[in-house]
């Protein structure tokens, strides 16, 4: 399978996707010591860096909590004081928004990472393909964890009885999404010859 952005020179295929969220998981684990349950908040529009992203995440044994792209500064402090968020990952045309953001949550500016394809020219933030594994050790095992009891995402309501609630989803939540999925329309596309148009907004369980 290829994942193909707007941009021609910009696609990943099946083993770079999964290549590239292991070395972005194996470098939070080793640059920032990434826990089991630590949350990853991605602000961004559709980019395609966001699957690797969002595995990595996983890899590490984190929780990944999409925002709004919409959400003005307040909105989103809000989440990241919430969710306990330890890091963001935005694209440069939302680095404002987000920097105001963190200041309001606390949440340090080196916790602040770029994904797509343009890169901050003062490098003050990291694009998340910089974050790697550069300690001697081997190799980061895939975390153990209880696909019933341990989060894969934590995704906010749109608030609109009051402020926005953290959804609590499973591993087994997403699995099972898949596989409804995989039996209602699935047999009717192949996952290594059809292609696909993806339009829906990827921080929405719709989307992901």
């Amino acid at each position: 399978m290829i994942y193909r952005a707007l941009t021609p020179s910009r696609y990943y295929t099946h083993a770079t996707v999964k290549s590239t969220a292991l070395a972005f998981g194996e470098g939070l684990r080793d640059a920032w010591e990434w826990q089991k349950g630590d949350i990853l908040a991605i602000y961004t529009l559709n980019d395609i860096d966001i699957p690797p992203v969002v595995y990595g995440a996983l890899h590490a044994g984190g929780v990944v909590s999409p925002a709004n792209p919409a959400y003005n500064a307040e909105e989103l402090a809000f989440m990241l004081s919430d969710s306990g968020a330890k890091s963001i990952v935005t694209q440069k045309a939302l680095l404002p928004v987000a920097l105001k953001a963190a200041e309001i949550a606390k949440l340090p500016n080196d916790r602040i990472i770029l994904l797509g394809e343009e890169r901050d020219p003062e490098m003050r933030f990291k694009h998340f393909t910089s974050i790697r594994k550069i300690s001697g050790t081997s190799r980061y095992r895939r975390r153990k964890l209880d696909p019933d009891r341990d989060l894969a995402f934590l995704a906010y309501s749109s608030g609109t009885t009051g402020l926005p609630k953290g959804v609590m989803l499973s591993h087994r939540n997403i699995i099972a999404d898949v596989l409804m999925i995989t039996g209602s329309v699935g047999k009717y596309y192949s996952w290594d010859k059809d292609k696909f148009l993806g339009v829906l907004p990827m921080f929405h369980l719709y989307g992901k």
